[in-house]
């Protein structure tokens, strides 16, 4: 091993270029932190600037609402003194000034004497009602009073250039102060008196769509020559008119709005300039020079929204809406120039953030040289002693000499501690890591310290992944973790000490969420005055699974010998009662010969000879049963089978006290069946009610219920019959419904039945297309038996009715699977119901047949080797697509997740093994429909 050296200069060299650069790096974020504060500020002040230009705004609309209210008021008060005369005194009236104009179309006081033109109004009046004196006399009156009033409301504060009165319908124009009729024709740019009270008329009108006039409507409008013009209605004798009262254009500077560093407009509702203020402090070259720029309506509504001023473009800018006149005030400032006084306000900041990065700088360098170059030496010297315990100590200033020499001697011990620890972990490794239990141990919290590999495997975890986590999240199920943290509690705090070091069974969970069982042995460890536990695990799975799969091939062997002897036993039974039976069947066929003319006797001995030969028929079912023999099916009436089996057992129910009522359908169709199966399935029911109400004596009605009938027809479904055996019963639990069914199963009591009856009438009715259940009722139990008229499942068809694709003959079949014998068998079926079929022991023998010849369907295994069926369907549908769709998958696992998957992607029909002659018809014929 060479030892390493001291450290050169020129590396220090690089070592203090390293350090200047991270101090460097430590400073960008001190100099981004400063910028971001200058930047804040400057946001702050930004933003209290444009706080600043809104309250700006405010204060100029209130001035200016404070120099328009008067106006509005007075024009108000004139308007409402002139329109009630009783609130004002009576005036002088010289009605002797008014005279008709020369066209005479009008009266004016053009001949008002001068003495009274500073008091007196002109009045125009026209229209017909002017020929009338009273009227004229009247007009007059008003018209002084309306000057008075407006003489007053003209004085002082608030005053205006002229008030006038006009009408409605034109016909009155009061003017106030006095003005000669040809000079205010000239005003208003008429030639005559009459259009000019029309215009004016018109100009003012307030009168809204009902006639109505709008008493408290107050309009503002601004003439091209600056002059305001501010209107409000009056009703005056039942007339509606208007007051107008006119402001000279220098009106608005009452408002004495003060300087800023801006612009300030004054806009009407359309937009034009009412007033017009330049601040005394805008700089050169603003972008406010000139006139009012260009304002989108949407800059103009935000700022009216916004509390402070918005940018738009180079400007900032605030708007407020008075509240007096339907005007909005608009104060713009330059941008640039509002930037400029915002960064003298923000430069002190800008000044001590410098002056704060000078003395990082400074702190920076006075570390480098009194702390982090010797600690560099320093750690060159830990390097070396890493490698040599003698290695020469680096000259470093004095007061570094303890820790040095606490370096050198800490460093001693921590290479003793590290043998020892190196030692430990080595066996450590050798015991845990190659044991093949899993082995987890926590702290006294219940997290994980240690977790070898054994356990990694188990549970499906990284180790590093799951240290420090507590072991309950890891390993144990949600729905016993807080038992196991209550135990491990318990444990931790001196309780439950006999848990300790016993094997003790578990479930625990893997990382998928999957449980499964374990053994476990636990035990405690303390360390240093804390507890640990430590598990060892190992998974029961497979030694669970071995012991389920031997019982479950003991219980079919059970049930197949069990199964096995109940067959010999009915065969052997079967034989033993024919002698009897035939004895019986003999002596009743000579009592009713002998009984003849004794029609009572002779009818019960034909009823003991037909019991007898029923009796007959039924040991030859089981007869067949046992040796596997068809049935013979012809046409029967089910209600005749209900009747014989209810005669049969009549005097059974009547010695139990059982009520037996019959409510058979009239002409009920004939079903074709056999007909000793079927009676066998209707007396076993029967059997079964008179054996659960015998059982249940404290009822206090006890009825049997026998009705039948003919199902409506639905979907295209073929006509059944159905049977229905109803008994007032204690019922059958909800949670047996379907188990009763099952063989060998009963719910009588010991040696009241095999558990056979239920299982074998299932399985008779379903061999003729029909169904045999139990409904749901609220009283006893209540069996239902359906058959099919013709008695065949649903959808069989009959042999040699579907034909090829293209109509030139038969359905042509291909038969892929790699048992020949299963192959052959399908084949003699399909073969047997008119289908043309092809055989192929594998896959890949299947697709050349394909290649080489056309087929309307592929009845195929699921399960082959080297190319299953999945593979064959995927090569089918890439080059056939059209077959892919008939497809018929026949195998015996289609409840395992990849059949279970396969067959939902691909959309194909199966069938579950084993399967009878009409299923398989039945199903391709589904197929051969796609």
């Amino acid at each position: 091993m060479t030892l390493p050296q001291p450290v050169p200069d020129a590396a220090l060299q690089r070592l203090r270029r390293s350090y200047a650069l991270l101090m460097l790096a430590l400073g960008l974020p001190v100099a981004a932190a400063m910028l971001y504060v200058l930047a804040l500020q400057f946001e702050i002040v930004a933003l209290g600037t444009q706080r600043q230009i809104a309250m700006s705004t405010e204060r100029r609309v209130t001035r200016l609402d404070a120099v328009l209210a008067p106006l509005r008021d007075n024009l108000l008060r004139l308007r409402n003194a002139t329109q009630v005369p009783s609130l004002a005194p009576s005036v002088p009236v010289d009605r002797a000034s008014l005279a008709a104009n020369a066209a005479d179309t009008a009266y004016t006081m053009d001949a008002l004497p001068p003495v009274l033109r500073d008091s007196a109004p002109q009045v125009l009046l026209a229209g017909p009602q002017r020929k009338d004196p009273r009227w004229r006399g009247a007009a007059v009156e008003q018209a002084a009073l309306f000057a008075q009033q407006a003489r007053l409301v003209t004085a002082g504060r608030g005053g205006f250039r002229r008030t006038y009165y006009v009408d409605a319908l034109g016909s009155q124009l009061w003017v106030y102060p006095w003005v000669r009729s040809d000079e205010l024709l000239a005003e208003l740019g008429a030639t005559d008196v009459v259009g000019a009270m029309q215009r004016l008329a018109a100009r003012h009108a307030a009168a809204g769509e009902d006639g109505r006039v709008f008493r408290d409507a107050v309009t503002w409008q601004v003439r091209s020559d600056g002059a305001i013009r501010v209107t409000t209605a009056l009703m005056l004798n039942d007339s509606p008119g208007t007051v107008t009262g006119e402001l000279p254009a220098g009106a608005l500077d009452a408002a004495r709005i003060e300087a800023g560093i801006g612009r300030f407009w004054v806009l009407d509702t359309a937009g034009r300039v009412v007033w017009e203020y330049q601040a005394r402090d805008e700089p050169a070259n603003s972008s406010l020079d000139g006139a009012l720029p260009g304002l989108s309506p949407d800059d103009l509504l935000r700022a009216l929204d916004a509390p402070v001023a918005q940018r738009s473009g180079a400007l900032l800018l605030s708007a407020r809406a008075s509240t007096v006149a339907p005007w909005r005030a608009v104060y713009a400032s330059d941008g640039a120039h509002v930037r400029r006084l915002v960064l003298r306000d923000v430069a002190p900041y800008a000044a001590g953030g410098a002056a704060l990065l000078v003395l990082f700088l400074g702190i920076a360098t006075l570390l480098w040289r009194r702390h982090a170059l010797p600690s560099l030496r320093l750690v060159d010297y830990l390097h070396r002693k890493a490698f040599d315990l003698n290695a020469a100590e680096p000259s470093l200033p004095q007061i570094w000499a303890p820790w040095v020499r606490l370096t050198r001697e800490t460093f001693g011990a921590a290479r003793e501690a590290q043998a020892r620890e190196q030692q430990a972990l080595a066996l450590k490794s050798a015991i845990v890591d190659h044991a093949l239990a899993a082995i987890i141990s926590t702290d006294a919290t219940g997290r994980i310290v240690e977790f070898n590999p054994a356990a990694e495997a188990m549970f499906g975890r990284r180790r590093e992944e799951v240290l420090g986590r507590p072991v309950v999240d890891v390993a144990v199920p949600p729905r016993h973790r807080a038992g196991h943290e209550a135990a491990i509690a318990r444990m931790r705090e001196g309780g439950d000490a006999d848990a300790l070091g016993r094997r003790v069974e578990m479930t625990a969970m893997r990382a998928d969420g999957a449980e499964f069982p374990v053994e476990v042995v636990l035990w405690r460890t303390d360390l240093e005055g804390e507890s640990h536990f430590t598990a060892s695990l190992t998974d029961l799975s497979e030694r669970r699974a071995a012991a389920e799969q031997i019982e479950r091939q003991r219980e079919a062997l059970r049930q197949s010998e069990k199964l096995g002897a109940m067959g010999s036993l009915l065969a052997g039974v079967a034989h033993e009662l024919n002698n009897p039976l035939a004895i019986v069947m003999g002596r009743a066929s000579l009592l009713e010969e002998k009984c003849e003319g004794e029609p009572a006797l002779q009818a019960d001995a034909r009823r003991i000879r037909e019991a007898a030969e029923r009796c007959g028929r039924i040991v030859r079912t089981f007869l067949n049963m046992a040796r596997q023999k068809p049935a013979q099916r012809h046409n029967v009436q089910l209600n005749d089978l209900a009747r014989a089996a209810v005669d049969m057992l009549a005097y059974t129910f009547r010695s139990h006290g059982i009520e037996l009522q019959l409510a058979l359908a009239p002409e009920l169709p004939e079903v074709s069946a056999d007909a000793d199966q079927i009676g066998q399935v209707v007396l076993n029911l029967l059997v079964n009610a008179q054996q659960a109400l015998a059982a249940a004596p404290e009822l206090a009605q006890r009825v049997v219920r026998v009705s039948s009938g003919v199902e409506a027809r639905r979907d295209n479904r073929e006509p059944r019959v159905w049977l229905r055996v109803a008994d007032s019963g204690p019922g059958v639990p909800p949670a047996l419904h379907e188990t009763i069914f099952e063989p060998f199963f009963t719910t009588k009591a010991e040696g009241m039945g095999t558990g056979l009856g239920l299982a074998v009438s299932r399985s008779l009715v379903r061999e003729h297309g029909g169904q045999l259940g139990l409904e749901i009722s609220s009283v006893g139990a209540v069996f239902r038996m359906s058959l099919p008229i013709s008695g065949r499942a649903e959808g069989v068809t009959e042999p040699g009715a579907l034909g090829s694709a293209d109509g030139s003959g038969p359905a042509r079949v291909l038969v892929v699977d790699d048992e020949p014998e299963i192959a052959e068998l399908m084949r003699a079926m399909l073969e047997s119901a008119g289908f043309e079929v092809a055989t192929a022991e594998s896959g890949a023998l299947a697709l050349e047949l394909l290649g080489e010849a056309r087929f309307d369907a592929i009845v195929s295994d699921l399960r082959m080797p080297e190319m299953d069926g999945a593979a064959l369907w995927r090569e089918v549908k890439a080059r056939h697509p059209a077959l892919a769709r008939r497809m018929l998958f026949v195998t015996g696992d289609t409840l395992s997740p990849g059949a279970e998957k396969f067959l939902a992607e691909s959309g194909c029909a199966s069938l579950d093994k084993p399967f009878a002659r009409a299923d398989l018809i039945d199903r391709l014929a589904t197929v051969l429909m796609n």
